[in-house]
């Protein structure tokens, strides 16, 4: 072939070449492009000179077609849109690279980054949204609520007057003032207009008009009570909250119809939307909601002023600052005390609505976002140790990469983006599991639970959970990054051949020192948290729980206006339980234990022993309950002294039982078994003194308390207890149906055993000892992978220079000793750190710790020698398999 037919074809092949190029990305090009040209006419060049033109042309047909085959294939690689975003998209695939080849690191980091970061967003979630988000009303920080203090008789968050509302709403500094009545169960029997509906109980609070424009609420369908829509006489109306309405069928056309309540018929003029949720504080039992509402029946400013039976709800007009808006409301509780209560310290004390909600459940969750934040430190320390680990792993890497020209900042962006990578998809799987958590957990909540509904994970949280695994990621790879950047690249050869380092080991010592300090809080804290659980669990209620069954039905003064009726109902259902198969005994109670709620009255012991003549001692406040004969036996209850109620009832003699508190007080040499008791203005004689049952908390008595008996007062609602001899979650059908042989049209309601009513009132503290002593667990998971993972990189970087001390003479158990020694010395400056830090957790832990004090030292004394156990082993291990090699192995190796 002659030399211009041969440049010819060479500069056809050429310009071949590049067109087949274009078929591949930019980026591609760029990087390969002279590399393939090369191999493009090495290609073509063996071509001609095995086949001549033939073999040429078939060589061009086969590049075409590689070409389109692998270009298409170049563009539509993820990794290609990575490359084009630049340095940091090739660093990004790098990393990729770098951890797929490297399974178990990256799975166990990512699993534990994910468990971790499930556990914060959970406590994220509920501090967020219980917490810190406002109260879903129209301008939520000029709510508040307004309660009457009591001083002389010790009673505080009482329930005001309808004349102080009224008194409230006159003032300038009030938009709005409104009157909020307890909710009570009432039954609900029917619904539309003739409508049947089986008898069932449901929550209904009676309000003032002004209740939904101050909150500024707008209903869903309908519309709200109007100004002139309370005080006698009013057409009974009722507006459904959107959880009963949907109950009701969620059909639009019952606004306007009518339900019944108590048997009267209601009107229903309006529905409130889903997102609706307002309760009611009480000084006693927390906050409390309804299903429906209904409209005073009496006009506020007529209302008896001495009279507590409202909670006073206001809102302070736009410019109003809370310490004047107190004082307003101070003026008002002093002059309500001056002209009705003789200037005997009444007060009036405004508390913010959100503050008061989460008075009760503040101190838990703070506890949980300590722990949060703990564990997240814990994370950052750990990844922060394996990156580390991983960073030393390749200082022969980073010394050729620096010898080839790669510059500090693109050594410290590959650390980062490792430690971003992991992060970001360890916040994913968080944000995975977390919301799987978050709604098992509002499941589990006590439905008394301020913003319950809330506590599961929203996106907004999932979005926080995965920002936040990114930013710890981040966090952890700066460490190691910027020393891997800073080393020159004299030092970074040394240190690669050598094998040494001070720096890297400082750095890894510092790491595994907060490790361990942090751990160290984090399990103290979730120890003592869980002894509390267990103190608690432990406690005496003061009655047997087992085998009682509890339920509630409504029996109201609507329905039976006079007391022989409503007593006559109660025995007819007292009867018709007792007839239950395996029912073994009956009785009823105002309020069950465990329920937090109770009538607060002063009480007098005329002429007891315990009497100073000091009204403060001689007249203190109780909580009055009223019990038929027969409760104490069925519930279990200690009696002390004396015979508890007994059938028959004896007419014309009042009785009462009273608390050995009030025994040993009034009564300190016993005998108050047959003495008088005044309440008010009625007098009754006691026959029994029992044991206290706890009302409020396992853990401690609340006031004193007196029984008074059931059937001389007919007291409405009652709540019964049932003891018997077979499971009482299998008594429910029967409850009900003997219930409806005493009356068909009676709700009964919250069919459940008294043990479940226990583990209802331990919930609460059972949620957060679980959280808190799971945190606890992780920190010691991921302290433990990261002591083990980092000391057994540390010892095996040493080999050579433990097998040279073995080849000097220097015997195995010493070498050992001097490893374990190094750990032991960790540990000690870990706790030495923890100290200042457990002393600040400490002021927040005593508020929710229970028999258990914040400097136990037992276990102070456990958590430290756990720790310190779990270091030596991990010490004690890789040391072990190491000093196994024989060193000649180990120095032919280095």
């Amino acid at each position: 072939m002659s030399r211009a037919r041969s440049g010819a074809l060479a500069r056809v092949s050429d310009a071949l070449s590049k067109l087949l190029l274009r078929w591949y990305p930019l980026d591609f090009r760029e990087e390969m492009g002279p590399a393939m040209r090369e191999a493009y006419r090495d290609r073509f060049d063996d071509a001609v000179r095995e086949r001549g033109v033939p073999g040429l042309v078939l060589a061009w047909c086969a590049a075409l077609a590689d070409a389109m085959r692998n270009g298409i294939g170049e563009r539509a690689r993820p990794s290609i849109r990575w490359r084009r975003s630049g340095r940091w998209g090739r660093d990004a695939e790098r990393v990729v690279k770098r951890l797929v080849r490297a399974p178990v690191f990256a799975l166990s980091t990512i699993a534990t980054l994910g468990i971790g970061l499930a556990a914060f967003a959970i406590v994220y979630t509920a501090v967020s949204n219980v917490l810190l988000a406002p109260m879903p009303y129209d301008r939520p920080d000029g709510v508040y609520w307004v309660f009457r203090d009591y001083p002389w008789l010790g009673l505080e968050r009482s329930s005001a007057a309808g004349t102080d509302v009224d008194a409230l709403a006159q003032l300038d500094v009030v938009e709005h003032a409104a009157a909020v009545r307890p909710p009570r169960g009432v039954t609900l029997t029917g619904a539309g207009d003739g409508g049947a509906e089986r008898p069932r109980e449901v929550r209904r609070m009676v309000v003032s008009p002004a209740l939904f424009p101050l909150l500024g609420v707008a209903p869903m369908l309908g519309r709200v009570f109007g100004p002139d829509e309370s005080g006698p006489g009013r057409a009974p109306h009722a507006v459904l909250t959107h959880g009963l309405w949907a109950s009701l069928g969620a059909d639009s056309s019952l606004v306007g119809r009518s339900i019944r309540l108590e048997g009267q018929p209601f009107t229903v003029i309006g529905v409130m939307p889903p997102s609706f949720r307002f309760v009611r504080p009480t000084g006693t039992s927390g906050s409390q909601g309804a299903d429906v509402y209904t409209t005073l029946e009496v006009r506020l400013a007529e209302a008896d002023p001495q009279a507590g039976n409202y909670a006073a709800l206001l809102r302070a007009r736009d410019g109003v600052g809370r310490d004047q808006l107190e004082e307003a409301v101070a003026s008002v509780g002093r002059t309500v005390d001056r002209e009705h209560f003789e200037s005997h310290g009444l007060t009036l004390s405004a508390v913010g609505a959100h503050e008061d909600l989460v008075r009760d459940v503040r101190p838990a969750l703070t506890v949980m976002a300590v722990a949060a934040a703990l564990l997240l430190a814990v994370l950052v320390a750990n990844l922060t140790s394996l990156l580390l680990v991983r960073a030393t792993q390749r200082e022969r890497e980073f010394a050729i990469s620096r010898a080839l020209g790669a510059d500090g900042a693109a050594i410290a962006r590959a650390t980062v983006l490792e430690g971003a990578v992991l992060g970001a998809i360890g916040g994913a799987i968080g944000a995975g599991l977390a919301w799987w958590g978050s709604h098992a957990l509002a499941e589990l909540t006590p439905v008394t639970f301020p913003r319950r509904e809330d506590l599961a994970l929203d996106p907004a949280g999932a979005l926080v959970t995965v920002a936040t695994g990114l930013v710890l990621g981040v966090l952890a790879g700066l460490i190691p990054g910027v020393w891997a950047a800073r080393l020159q690249l004299g030092s970074l050869m040394a240190t690669a051949n050598a094998r040494s380092g001070g720096g890297r080991a400082t750095l890894r010592r510092a790491m595994l020192a907060s490790q361990i300090a942090l751990s160290f809080i984090l399990l103290c804290s979730g120890t003592l948290v869980v002894r509390t659980l267990d103190t608690l669990l432990r406690a005496d209620p003061g009655f047997d729980p087992a085998n009682v069954t509890t339920l509630r039905v409504p029996i109201t003064g609507q329905r039976f206006p006079e007391a022989e009726d409503a007593a006559r109902m109660q025995e007819r259902i007292e009867r018709a339980l007792a007839a239950i198969p395996g029912v073994t005994s009956v009785g009823a109670v105002s309020e069950l234990p465990m329920q937090g709620s109770a009538d607060q009255r002063p009480m007098l012991f005329p002429g007891a022993p315990g009497n100073t003549g000091e009204a403060d001692h001689d007249r203190p406040v109780v909580d009055v309950f009223y019990a038929r004969s027969g409760y104490v036996e069925t519930l279990g209850a200690r009696v002390v002294e004396g015979v508890p109620f007994q059938r028959p009832h004896r007419p014309g003699r009042a009785e009462v039982m009273i608390d050995e508190t009030l025994a040993r007080t009034f009564f300190p040499k016993g005998g108050a078994v047959g003495r008088d008791i005044h309440i008010n203005d009625d007098t009754a004689t006691v026959t029994a003194v029992l044991r206290q049952l706890r009302q409020y908390d396992l853990h401690a008595d609340g006031r004193p308390q007196v029984f008074l008996r059931g059937e001389d007062w007919a007291y409405e609602t009652m709540s019964w207890a049932i003891r018997s001899s077979i499971d009482p979650s299998s008594l429910a059908p029967a409850i009900e149906a003997a219930v409806h042989t005493a009356d068909p049209s009676l709700a009964v309601a919250s069919v459940r055993p008294m043990t479940a009513v226990v583990e209802d009132a331990l919930r609460e503290r059972r949620l957060t000892a679980t959280l808190v002593g799971g945190f606890a667990l992780v920190a010691l998971l991921l302290t433990a992978v990261g002591l083990f993972g980092t000391v057994a990189s540390a010892i095996l970087r040493r080999k050579h220079e433990l097998a040279v001390r073995i080849a000097l003479g220097a015997n195995h158990g010493g070498v050992l000793w001097m490893l374990i020694r190094e750990s032991a010395r960790l540990v000690l400056i870990g706790l030495l750190i923890a100290v200042p830090g457990f002393l600040l957790v400490r002021r927040v832990l005593e508020r929710v710790l229970v028999g258990v004090s914040t400097s136990d030292p037992a276990t102070i004394a456990g958590v430290a020698l756990g720790l310190a156990g779990i270091a030596l082993l991990a010490s004690y291990l890789p040391a072990r398999r190491v000093l196994r090699i024989h060193p000649a192995t180990a120095l032919r190796e280095e």
